[in-house]
């Protein structure tokens, strides 16, 4: 592929026209012209950025116009191992001979639902969906049984289900759900502490990312379970990013802090569509009486691309090396930042950070963006603003070593004032 160079030197320009005439086709008739909030691109970039892409293989991707990229979007987090990745690909093609769904549970669901509970510590019993915000719910659900109380205390964003969403009601939101959620800060004992003070005797369980860009204090996460143990909640952790991604256990295994319940989707199945929501067998046991179902949680090529995933992860030094990798462009992007006084730097974990650019003015901040966006996108990297920068088991080192490139050239610009 390489690094596309500015205009007027070796390479021509991309273009976008397919994706803009696309984009404007699909304004008519989807609502932001993205089924995913995340995955709409700014009026503005549109022409400039590529809309839609239509192939994956390793960690590249194609656009409509065929122009192709090394990804970090990595369809928001689902991708780990890396698109087609062979191991997963064969499993899915040798169940697709056999079908896709039936009127009875397929093995494949306990042998998914066993490869599971093998991998993550929290986990002695398995149900699964189709996503993230399926598994959250589901899991505020069989808390609220477990405990006969109804009050939730959230961290982090859990989809777009009615349970959170009244944390932020923007419409369509029974106010009644605005009194049994309630949101707390990060890394804040304290404000957790007062918040069970407020509702004595009626918190079903705290809800939590466990870490994504901040990082947890020294103590944290185990102080937040002490505190649910010591008011009698439940502790769920949202594992839908870190899960399979920080360790093949997620950040309970990372952290060393086991929940009582945990909702994983993303990449689990490395990409298929696939959620879960699992816990410890005396709190589970309860959706075997809860009105917790789906049509499409047996769905057999989802369920072959957890295990193949899976078995992947535990047979192939894949956290390791994406640690290594993200490890090393965050270094070099951020050395190159230095080198040009480029107000840019990198949140988080390394295999999963979120790029930080910030102007003297919000106007300038944008230009900013505009910049880095568009000029990678001329040399052949993709990444969005406000989102994280997903390392998978396919990325190369000439994949980092060129993205660091793309990045350099950018910076150059910036402080030439383009």
């Amino acid at each position: 592929m390489g690094a596309s160079l500015p205009r007027g030197k070796e390479k021509p320009m991309r273009t976008f026209d397919l994706s803009a005439k696309l984009h404007q086709r699909a304004r008519r008739v989807i609502p932001g012209a993205s089924q995913t909030n995340s995955k709409r691109v700014p009026a503005s970039l549109v022409g400039r950025y590529p809309v839609f892409l239509v192939r994956g293989s390793g960690a590249h991707v194609w656009d409509v116009d065929g122009n192709e990229y090394i990804d970090y979007i990595m369809a928001l987090g689902p991708i780990v191992l890396g698109y087609r990745y062979p191991a997963v690909e064969r499993a899915i093609a040798e169940r697709l001979r056999e079908g896709l769904l039936f009127g009875l549970p397929h093995p494949l669901e306990v042998e998914a639902a066993e490869a599971l509970v093998e991998a993550v510590p929290c986990a002695e019993m398995v149900r699964f969906l189709k996503s993230g915000a399926e598994a959250t719910s589901a899991a505020a659900r069989i808390a609220r049984a477990f405990t006969g109380r109804e009050v939730i205390l959230s961290h982090g964003y859990h989809g777009w289900h009615d349970n959170w969403t009244a944390l932020r009601n923007d419409g369509g939101v029974p106010r009644c759900l605005e009194e049994r959620v309630f949101s707390f800060p990060y890394n804040d004992l304290a404000a957790l502490e007062r918040l069970f003070a407020q509702h004595e005797g009626q918190v079903a369980a705290v809800i939590m990312i466990p870490t994504q860009v901040e990082k947890p204090q020294e103590g944290y996460l185990q102080g937040v379970k002490e505190l649910c143990r010591r008011h009698g909640a439940l502790l769920i952790f949202d594992e839908i990013v870190t899960g399979f991604r920080m360790a093949l256990g997620g950040a309970q295994e990372f952290f060393g802090v086991v929940p009582d319940l945990a909702a994983f989707a993303k990449g689990m199945a490395n990409g298929m569509p696939l959620a879960a929501v699992v816990g410890k067998r005396e709190v589970m046991a309860l959706a075997e009486n809860l009105l917790i179902t789906t049509t499409y949680g047996g769905e057999i090529l989802s369920l072959a691309a957890l295990v193949a995933s899976l078995e992947e992860y535990r047979q192939k030094p894949v956290h390791t090396y994406l640690w290594e990798q993200g490890q090393r462009l965050v270094e070099g992007l951020e050395a190159a930042a230095r080198e040009h006084g480029i107000p840019f730097r990198c949140l988080g974990y390394p295999l999963m950070a979120q790029p930080d650019l910030q102007g003297e003015t919000p106007e300038q901040t944008e230009r900013l963006w505009d910049i880095l966006l568009t000029g990678l996108a001329q040399r052949g990297v993709l990444i969005r603003r406000g989102g994280l920068m997903f390392i998978t088991y396919s990325h190369t080192p000439q994949d980092i070593e060129r993205t660091m490139e793309a990045f350099e050239a950018v910076f150059r610009e910036m402080k030439r004032g383009v």
